[in-house]
């Protein structure tokens, strides 16, 4: 059976969205895979929720949370977005580029199912402290590339009258 475009652009979307999630730290793997059965069972009974809109009736995000998801989805580039935290662990030379690349084979052959942080953590390449660290820096930039995002959007209320 041929899948129609938009279908797998949805589709596509949806995986973005769960991958995104993972990777800024708001949900785990584990977390998405249950997300995805739950989806996948509220469709067969006939419904059509999001990832994010399972994820709030799991309680796994917030609305607010799932917002910034889809914010970040919007802003996404494979070439930052998933090296981010790699690039910030080397430039703060907590790592080398080979440990780097190390990582994120042993992360393939888990099935990227351990975060690349948690990978040089479990090999002692970095420590926890140097792991906390590194994400609070992530977490500081996409913090700024979202406000960034949300001053340059037009507004959406009506002026104050005088």
């Amino acid at each position: 059976m041929l899948m129609t475009a938009d279908r797998e652009r949805g589709q596509d979307a949806e995986y973005l969205f769960g991958e995104l999630a993972v990777r800024l730290f708001m949900i785990t793997r584990r977390d998405l895979d249950r997300v995805l059965k739950a989806q996948a069972e509220a469709r067969n009974a006939g419904g059509n929720p999001s990832l994010g809109e399972v994820c709030e009736g799991l309680e796994l995000l917030s609305p607010q949370q799932v917002e910034a998801v889809l914010r970040a989805q919007e802003i996404y580039d494979p070439n930052s977005v998933e090296t981010l935290y790699g690039r910030l662990a080397v430039k703060n030379r907590f790592v080398t580029q080979d440990d780097l690349d190390l990582a994120l084979k042993i992360q393939e052959r888990t099935g990227r199912r351990l975060r690349v942080g948690e990978v040089l953590v479990k090999k002692s390449m970095i420590s926890w402290e140097q792991h906390e660290s590194v994400l609070r820096a992530q977490e500081r930039i996409l913090r700024g590339i979202e406000e960034s995002r949300t001053q340059k959007r037009p507004s959406l209320k009506a002026p104050p009258k005088a």
